[in-house]
Order: C-alpha cells, then structure tokens, then sequence
C-alpha cells in the first residue's frame, strides 16, 4: 500500500469522531499505557518484525491461520461469548515498519445470505460487548453518513471503531492517534508546499 492511500486511509475515520472529541483528548504529554494494546499480545507501535515472529508462534500453538487472501489475512477463529463461531480476520498497516492501524472483520462462519440469523447485523451488539469487557465500557454511537451508526472509543492515542460494513462482516478499525496526526500533519505541510508560488 503506498503512501498516499495509506494517509487517504487514516483520514477517512477522522471525521468519525471530531465532532465530540474533547480537545484534550490530543494532548501527547500523557504517558500511554495500555491504550497501546490490541489482541494476542498485538500492540500499536509494535514492529514489522515482532509482529511476523509473534503470528508465527501463535500460528504454532494453533490461535491463529493464514486467512483468505494470502499472507496479508490472519484469521482467529472464536466460539466462547458467540451463539455461533466466528470468524476474526485482521492485518495491521504498517508506517515507518511499525503497526499504525489494525483493520478487523468479524463474521460468522455459518454465514449465507439465506442465514439471515447470522448475519452483521446479528453479530454487531455481541462484538460489542466483547470490546467493552476488553477495552472498557465508555463506547459512544455517532451516526456517520456513509457507515451508519458507528461506536468508538478513545483512550489515549488508541481510538477503536466499530460498525457493520456490510451484510456479513462487522468491521473494527484500530488507529495509533499520534501517528495519525503527524500523517495529517504531514499531508497538510506537503499540500501548502505545492501551493507555494515559483518564481
């Protein structure tokens, strides 16, 4: 992925929640703790190379498989808190060789379109509850025009997303929010640079 799809990327979730953000919410000063994990012993920040070796031993202890799509798509299956099993699938984005992003789906793998029971739509408020006994109960609903209603929640540079994407994948998205404003910083100061006038 290059390097403007991956800023096109970070910024399309911004919006999601700068409309009830309190300002203090980027103040990098404070020291991060755990906002900086994930899942599996994932943790934002962490790099390229941590992440391979740690997927090849939870590969080994059979907590995760290659998903679809080839060596870009982890999958890890869950039944317990499920009515159904269901499937996880995830890989980070990666900047400067270290995790900034991780895009998650859910789905259940009894999923068809005539199983209407195990649909997103079923399977939205069970992820949910799932997040909030990990990640901690303070999600909040904005309703956002193009993926509907959508929960997050900001602990220091972590901001997790969660909504339906679709009939049969629940998507969660999370974002490292220090990098994400030097991205934007970034972007910004190389858009006012080609705006600059030549002689």
């Amino acid at each position: 992925m290059n390097r403007s799809k991956i800023i096109l990327y970070a910024f399309a979730f911004i919006s999601l929640i700068l409309q009830s953000c309190n300002s203090s919410i980027f103040s990098w000063e404070d020291e991060i703790k755990e906002s900086d994990s994930l899942f599996l012993g994932i943790y934002l920040g962490m790099p390229k190379k941590d992440f391979y070796d740690l997927c090849t031993e939870l590969n080994k202890k059979q907590l995760i498989t290659q998903g679809p799509g080839g060596n870009t798509n982890v999958e890890h299956r869950m039944v317990e808190g499920y009515d159904s099993e269901v499937s996880m699938r995830f890989f980070p984005t990666f900047v400067d060789e270290k995790v900034f992003e991780m895009p998650v789906t859910y789905s259940y793998v009894a999923w068809a379109p005539w199983n209407r029971q195990f649909w997103a739509e079923n399977l939205l408020d069970k992820v949910l509850l799932k997040y909030k006994e990990t990640y901690g109960e303070d999600f909040k609903l904005i309703e956002h025009p193009i993926q509907g209603k959508v929960y997050y929640r900001i602990d220091g540079k972590r901001r997790i997303n969660i909504f339906i994407k679709d009939e049969q994948f629940v998507q969660a998205v999370f974002t490292d929010l220090k990098v994400e404003k030097r991205l934007k910083e970034e972007f910004e100061q190389s858009q006012s640079e080609k705006n600059l006038p030549t002689n």
